[in-house]
């Protein structure tokens, strides 16, 4: 797969990321890494197993780029992944988004339905669960009671366009702030971020697998 293509970033929106303490440069690999990892699964594979290998890589980067460099936790809370900033006070997640991801002009929601857990993040309702959190392990936080009501839970948005061999991202990372029947209906602010453009796709008619495997099997 070749690098992939993208808009430079406006100052402004690096001013807004940085102000979250994040940046682009945190948020594109994940987005990348997510796109490379889709690829590895084949037609033999179940059918949800490109988004979900997206979705862990997402995850995955986005934790490791905002860990290693900005000194963020990992956050595991009410079932919602997300990597948290020192201060407790912000921490982003992901999901995948609808057609208006990244269109300034229009609202989108999430592709696919969310739990509970979002809807009790967009509205800073969460329920506490018992009186003492376990003790971290390296890079991850816990939070104590009311603190999550205090955090601000941004997800970074992604909807994938193919048009013949590119793949084109659009992308937002933007704080939820109504949820119903699992779709995000309002945002409180929206970051729309560049575009990013890859090719080398591969069809659905190309090698479904590595060749032949040959696995010795021990009758008795």
């Amino acid at each position: 797969m070749d690098q992939p293509l993208f808009a430079p970033v406006p100052d402004g929106v690096q001013a807004r990321l940085a102000a979250l303490g994040t940046r682009w440069e945190y948020l594109h690999p994940a987005l990348y890494a997510g796109e490379a990892e889709r690829r590895t699964a084949t037609p033999n594979h179940p059918a949800n197993t490109a988004g979900t290998r997206a979705y862990q890589e997402h995850v995955r980067v986005l934790r490791e780029m905002h860990i290693r460099h900005e000194g963020w936790k990992r956050l595991l809370h009410d079932r919602l992944e997300l990597v948290c900033n020192p201060a407790k006070t912000i921490a982003i997640g992901v999901m995948p988004g609808d057609e208006a991801t990244g269109q300034p002009g229009y609202g989108p929601r999430n592709l696919h339905a969310r739990g509970a857990a979002t809807e009790r993040a967009a509205e800073n309702n969460a329920l506490q669960l018992g009186l003492f959190d376990p003790p971290s392990k390296r890079d991850e936080t816990h939070l104590e009671p009311g603190e999550f009501e205090r955090l601000s839970k941004w997800f970074l948005l992604s909807y994938r366009v193919q048009v013949g061999e590119t793949v084109r991202i659009h992308s937002e990372l933007s704080l939820p702030l109504k949820v119903e029947k699992g779709y995000v209906v309002k945002w409180q602010d929206r970051i729309p971020l560049p575009v990013l453009e890859m090719d080398g796709v591969r069809k659905p008619d190309d090698d479904e697998g590595p060749g032949e495997i040959d696995i010795p099997i021990d009758f008795r």
